[in-house]
């Protein structure tokens, strides 16, 4: 579904009556029933209830044990308890199946509600243990804190709180503080991770602003005056540590919505560019590669790439760094002078200021020597580098390219700077290492060369 049919569908909420035949499964302690009821009611104009969604998110993440039943004060001033049916296995992958299915059928915004951190939620009088227990959810500060590992355990009854009616969620709500030091992903945490992966990309997708990007990834991310984005990226570093090409994929998924949020005004371009290049510095060369080359193709993916090679080689170059240009300052107009208003009719472009390097900067890159104390290969960082830059070069808009980007492969200088930083001027018959000879066909243009045969870069 594009931008326009997206804009024109009308979803309206759940009758009482449908929702209080859910609740009425539910409270029986019937949540195969329930799901399945959920199942039927779901529809593309109705939508699902903020807590019935909260309910599901519960089950989804709740782990089954041999326990059936559990007892569970009332009250914390009474005594007396109460028995209540915990979900079983085949609840909480049914709860996973239906969150997948209403995140493909109803729009991002209306699935997404119980965790937004600016709605309030009404209590419903559903007081079952899945209803009562599952409004730790609706007091996360944002969506990574309920898939940290441990973030239900059904052993501790103090997940439940008292209701109170058209409560805002506390941003200040302290949690264990254990777990901060356990995975950002629990085992049972990676089908809502797909979840909500789902949920950000068709929001970017449906999202008719440009750049594209997805306004509900940036809900979570804190509040405008301070952006936080430790939470995604230590869950992207996770995924990278996985042996399960799904859970990787996730990883590169994730990594693909916040360099897309950061080719927007919304989000620190130079602070996303250190803080990815801070948590991937203790991983492995192929983890990094592999994260990259996992992006979907566009200029702000290039864009990123570029910056984040850029600091790479900056931070461990032997040679004295350039200087940062000074920041233009604003001159004083003079006294008398209109003041220059903006037209309110003019859309405010929401496109980062950060440019590219230029081309002669992106040599010195590759001619650049690096400290030897590096544990990642140079020529292959300084190879991506360049692919990353002649992919921008070739994909961004006239108005972004560096015009002397063509004349370098034309006047020769390019190959020169090729044979310089790799080294490896040969014959067809050379065994080239670690990459496919298709790979190099960019790079053997950019080198002037005709025939395949004549440059082969072994960069391992």
């Amino acid at each position: 579904m594009d931008a326009t049919q997206a804009a024109q569908r009308v979803e309206s909420e759940m009758s009482q009556h449908q929702r209080n035949l859910v609740d009425l499964c539910l409270e029986e302690g019937q949540y195969e029933q329930a799901i399945e009821l959920l199942g039927q009611l779901r529809s593309p104009y109705l939508k699902p209830s903020a807590a019935h969604v909260r309910q599901l998110l519960f089950m989804a993440l709740y782990s089954s044990s041999d326990n059936k039943v559990v007892e569970l004060s009332s009250s914390p001033t009474k005594k007396q308890k109460k028995s209540y049916l915990l979900p079983s296995l085949a609840a909480s992958l049914a709860a996973q199946q239906l969150l997948v299915s209403i995140a493909t059928t109803n729009s991002p915004a209306a699935v997404i509600r119980p965790l937004r951190p600016s709605d309030a939620e009404l209590d419903d009088d559903n007081d079952c243990f899945v209803a009562t227990e599952s409004m730790c959810i609706s007091r996360c500060r944002n969506c990574w804190q309920i898939l940290t590992e441990g973030f239900l355990d059904h052993n501790r009854p103090h997940l439940s709180t008292p209701k109170g009616k058209g409560k805002r969620r506390d941003n200040n709500v302290s949690f264990d503080l254990s777990l901060s030091e356990k995975a950002p992903v629990g085992e049972n945490a990676w089908p809502i991770l797909h979840w909500l992966l789902l949920i950000f990309e068709r929001d970017e997708k449906e999202n008719p602003i440009s750049p594209r990007h997805s306004p509900l990834l940036l809900e979570q991310l804190g509040s405008p005056s301070r952006r936080d984005t430790d939470g995604p990226l230590a869950i992207v570093v996770y995924c990278l540590q996985q042996s399960d090409q799904r859970r990787r994929m996730m990883g590169s998924r994730l990594m693909n919505l916040l360099v897309n949020l950061a080719s927007t005004t919304h989000l620190d371009f130079p602070m996303l560019v250190v803080s990815v290049f801070n948590r991937l510095s203790t991983s492995s060369l192929d983890d990094i590669s592999s994260l990259m080359s996992d992006l979907n193709p566009s200029p702000a993916v290039s864009k990123f790439k570029i910056a984040l090679y850029q600091k790479y080689f900056n931070d461990s170059s032997d040679t004295v760094k350039v200087a940062a240009r000074p920041r233009p300052q604003a001159r004083v107009q003079p006294k008398g002078s209109p003041v220059k208003v903006r037209d309110p009719a003019q859309p405010v472009s929401l496109v980062n200021k950060y440019r590219v390097p230029t081309s002669a900067e992106i040599l010195r890159l590759m001619e650049a020597k690096t400290s030897t104390s590096s544990t990642a290969s140079p020529f292959r960082l300084k190879f991506e580098l360049l692919m990353s830059y002649n992919a921008y070069q070739t994909n961004a808009a006239a108005a972004e390219r560096d015009c002397e980007w063509p004349n370098l492969v034309r006047n020769g200088t390019m190959a020169k700077t090729l044979d310089s930083t790799f080294g490896c001027k040969g014959t067809a018959s050379t065994v080239v290492k670690r990459y496919d000879r298709s790979v190099y066909l960019p790079l053997l243009w950019l080198s002037g060369v005709t025939a395949a045969g004549d440059y082969i870069f072994d960069v391992g």
